[in-house]
């Protein structure tokens, strides 16, 4: 769920702090809906960029919804039937229903029916008529996946599945592998994987921005990392306007509407970037407070913009980053 905006305020934050070293080599594409960038660096920089290019483009169609030949698209038509479906397309609605259990259902990946009538990101984008949000909700329940095991999945009461929410940080986490012998930063759209050590940086650390949601072209905050995703969910992502009215594209299923909480965006740094990316869903959904609480619980690191101008930061930033605030002279209030 995380687009070419904020993967672009991201890369534009990463220009100015990045490694430079003969051995490195960049590859950009556009796959999962979104451009993409990978450098690797080392010996075998160029093969290691190519191989997680290859990866990506592997993991399409075990991930998406809308290509016809793609197992979630037959599950999704299959009308309650058992389907047999890929390794990973299996793994990651494994990781979706673990996700969705631990977060009580804020984040769920049976909304499809419900991102497909809002329509937000396409022409067709509208607010709909209370009795079709009524009907959409009655099919999100992340309760009716069964996983039967052996790859064997039944979706149960209409439910649609729509993996988008975790897509990208699954690729991410498959990606990561590739760079036991060196250095690999990936950027596969919103999704930022930092991992080996920065040759570029005394200490070894990535520096990666948190994107001012009102000015996209810069930062209020940055994190350094190592060996770690981040993942952000914004309301300047993907939305509308009607009626002096904006919507954005993160829908809390209670409601069926966009989540209204007060926040502007989460980012989420954790080592698992497919828990990340969940995670900022269903925080998001959440809210400060709520948020705030599932992170004690849950040792998650998670920075949080609200609508009022607050940075607020989960206890467990201070160990999984450092993290500088930038923000003052835009009118934002940092609170650790």
């Amino acid at each position: 769920m995380k687009r070419f905006g904020a993967a672009l305020l991201l890369f534009c934050c990463l220009a100015g702090c990045a490694p430079r070293q003969e051995a490195a080599h960049t590859v950009d594409f556009f796959a999962m809906d979104t451009f993409m960038t990978v450098t690797a660096y080392g010996a075998a920089a160029e093969q290691v960029a190519v191989a997680c290019e290859q990866q990506v483009d592997a993991l399409e169609p075990a991930l998406s919804r809308t290509r016809t030949d793609s197992d979630l698209y037959r599950l999704n038509h299959a009308a309650g039937a058992v389907c047999t479906v890929h390794e990973d397309t299996y793994a990651a609605i494994e990781a979706a229903v673990q996700y969705a259990a631990l977060t009580d259902g804020a984040f769920d990946p049976t909304m499809a029916a419900l991102t497909d009538l809002w329509g937000i990101g396409t022409e067709a984008a509208h607010v709909p008529p209370q009795a079709a949000i009524d009907a959409a909700r009655a099919q999100v329940d992340y309760h009716d996946i069964e996983l039967l095991g052996d790859r064997q999945v039944r979706l149960h009461d209409g439910a649609q599945l729509d993996l988008g929410g975790i897509g990208k940080g699954y690729a991410t986490d498959k990606v990561a592998p590739l760079a036991a012998d060196g250095a690999l930063l990936a950027q596969l759209g919103g999704n930022i994987g930092a991992f080996g050590v920065n040759p570029g940086r005394e200490g070894g650390d990535w520096v990666i921005g948190i994107a001012d949601p009102d000015d996209h072209a810069s930062f209020i905050a940055t994190v350094a990392v190592r060996d770690r995703s981040v993942v952000t969910s914004g309301d300047y992502e993907r939305f509308f306007e009607q009626d002096g009215v904006r919507y954005h594209h993160i829908f809390d299923p209670a409601t069926g509407y966009p989540a209204q909480t007060g926040l502007r965006s989460v980012t989420v740094i954790d080592p698992c970037s497919t828990r990340a990316d969940a995670l900022t869903t269903a925080l998001f959904v959440m809210g400060l407070e709520e948020g705030l609480a599932f992170c004690a619980a849950q040792d998650v690191a998670a920075v949080f913009i609200t609508a009022d101008g607050q940075v607020v930061t989960s206890d467990a930033v201070e160990t999984a980053c450092a993290f500088t605030f930038l923000g003052a002279d835009k009118g934002y209030r940092y609170v650790a």
